[in-house]
């Protein structure tokens, strides 16, 4: 340890660890008050499933672990950025930053600050995006997709029917196994057909396709009875196994299981969608990095502004800088941008705007001179 702290007073003097003391300590605090708004807006979802049937109420707070573990790469680079402008903005309110100036402490050293406080949290948030999130969320999908389709045997009493969610079609079971996933001497009439559809199996189990998230009900050594007794065309036919498709995948199911999906995995096989998700896994670290610079730039308020008075303008900048890498991700899965522009073009965008905020009383200066010089 010893060793450890003389590097660190070596590396970084009193001035740099006071100011990256700052960063930290907000860069918690903001994270804490994100991450309690995000479990608490879960946990309210995930109950509100388990209250209608659609989740089993001891899964849900493994399923809110995960989430919150997986939100981090989300919460990092807004954390990061409004961590160095609310510090600064005290520092400079306070009249710190003017008295560090005084001392001789030049900006390139706060500069310098602000960039190894944004390189760090960006290679967190690209190991989170790239390794630990998309496993976390994998396990995620896998467990919530398991716990509803637990759910449509869950209230099976033996020996009596059961209507499904959407009363399309009831079933009936002598009972259950052990581990409460498969179904034993199975009776299913389907509803809302022209001809009457009744399946009679041994056992039947539900599954969900990993692909397209459809959810199925598959029945094993049985029978399938279509039409009226006694009808010429009454068909009676037997099976090993029959497939019956009970819900299917929803489009936020889709985008769910496919950003799950390991980096190697999207990269393997390379498509516009499959490369527009790795970009935006890459956008999240080079965000942090452009936004805490942005924060720099928006915390040099005047002497009569609040040391809140960035607040607005961040939360505006972040929004107008997510949404259009948003916007770019849909265009490139779609095909409507090329892959190699991407999202190049909206941080470069956001850097032109950067150095405009940085060095914006030089080219009001400039422009005040040349409109005098074009006056005279």
């Amino acid at each position: 340890m010893p060793v450890i702290r003389q590097m660190i007073a070596t590396l970084f003097p009193v001035i740099d660890r006071y100011v990256l003391r700052e960063f930290i300590q907000t860069l918690f605090g903001i994270i804490g008050v994100l991450w309690l708004i995000y479990v608490a807006t879960r946990f309210a979802r995930y109950l509100a499933e388990a209250a209608v049937g659609n989740l089993p109420s001891e899964v849900i707070f493994t399923l809110l672990g995960l989430s919150s573990l997986g939100a981090l790469s989300v919460l990092l680079p807004i954390g990061a950025f409004l961590a160095v402008m609310l510090a600064l903005g005290r520092m400079n309110n306070d009249n710190e930053l003017t008295v560090m100036a005084a001392c001789g402490v030049p900006r390139k050293r706060l500069i310098r600050n602000v960039g190894f406080f944004a390189s760090v949290i960006a290679i967190i948030v690209a190991i989170l995006s790239f390794i630990v999130v998309p496993d976390v969320l994998s396990g995620r999908y896998e467990l919530e997709q398991k716990a509803k389709v637990a759910a449509n045997t869950t209230g099976l009493i033996a020996g009596k029917f059961k209507e499904s969610r959407d009363g399309s079609w009831t079933f009936y079971s002598q009972g259950l196994t052990a581990d409460k996933q498969t179904m034993v001497g199975v009776f299913i009439e389907i509803h809302g057909r022209e001809r009457p559809l009744v399946f009679r199996a041994e056992q039947g189990r539900f599954d969900i396709d990993p692909v397209t998230s459809n959810k199925y009900l598959i029945l094993e050594h049985g029978y399938r009875y279509e039409g009226d007794a006694g009808d010429r065309d009454y068909v009676i036919a037997q099976f090993e196994t029959h497939r019956l498709l009970i819900e299917k995948g929803g489009e936020q199911q889709v985008r769910e299981r496919h950003k799950s999906l390991p980096t190697s995995t999207l990269w393997q096989r390379g498509t516009d969608k499959d490369l527009a998700e790795i970009q935006w896994r890459l956008a999240s670290a080079i965000m942090v990095f452009v936004l805490c610079f942005y924060a720099l730039a928006l915390a040099e308020t005047g002497p009569r502004k609040g040391r809140y008075a960035g607040v607005l303008p961040a939360i505006l900048i972040y929004i107008v800088y997510s949404n259009l890498l948003g916007i770019t991700r849909a265009w490139i899965s779609k095909g409507v941008m090329p892959v190699w522009l991407g999202s190049v073009w909206v941080h470069l965008l956001m850097i032109v705007a950067l150095l405009v905020l940085f060095y914006r009383r030089e080219i009001q200066q400039w422009w005040s001179m040349k409109r005098q010089g074009s006056l005279s």
